[in-house]
């Protein structure tokens, strides 16, 4: 019998997107940032998530999909890598599938070549392609490294974001 994998399908854009349900903790509604200065393009900065500080990427800006207006349908998926939680900020999260290893197709090869070694491979769910992410592939090397840097900064300044606001 062939092995099902539950993944979780997003959106950035038009295009689907999937990540495996074991690596996701869960997906909150947009929320307030804290900007981090002097971080990548694409880390937005850090948002407080029941006491715990989470590091936030604008994950269309990772995948070099542009720039993403403000909507609705937006949501931040807070993922659990090697026991670090990241918050991606997407376009919209629009489910859980199933899929067995068959209906999982090789990404192609100029993939690996443009940098984007991330892709795990291609779904084809029914005529419908959702693109398979490697999380850990995705948030290694330099955005590893910047995601420490910056949770580095922001312990040395935790109590003035997890403190509730005070009133005047």
């Amino acid at each position: 019998m062939a092995t099902k994998r539950q993944l979780v399908v997003f959106k950035i854009g038009v295009e689907e997107f999937a990540v495996d349900i074991s690596l996701t903790k869960e997906i909150v509604v947009m929320r307030e940032i804290t900007p981090v200065p002097e971080t990548l393009e694409f880390v937005e900065g850090v948002m407080n998530l029941r006491g715990n500080l989470v590091p936030v990427l604008d994950f269309r800006k990772r995948l070099r999909a542009g720039r993403s207006n403000a909507h609705p349908d937006m949501r931040i998926i807070i993922v659990n890598v090697d026991g670090k939680q990241t918050g991606l900020i997407v376009d919209g999260a629009s489910e859980v599938v199933r899929a067995a290893d068959e209906m999982i197709e090789p990404p192609p090869d100029v993939l690996a070549e443009i940098g984007a070694d991330y892709v795990e491979g291609i779904i084809n769910l029914n005529n419908r392609y959702i693109t398979l992410l490697d999380m850990r592939r995705a948030l290694s090397g330099d955005i590893d490294h910047e995601l420490d840097e910056v949770m580095g900064l922001m312990s040395k300044n935790v109590s003035g974001i997890l403190a509730p606001a005070k009133s005047a």
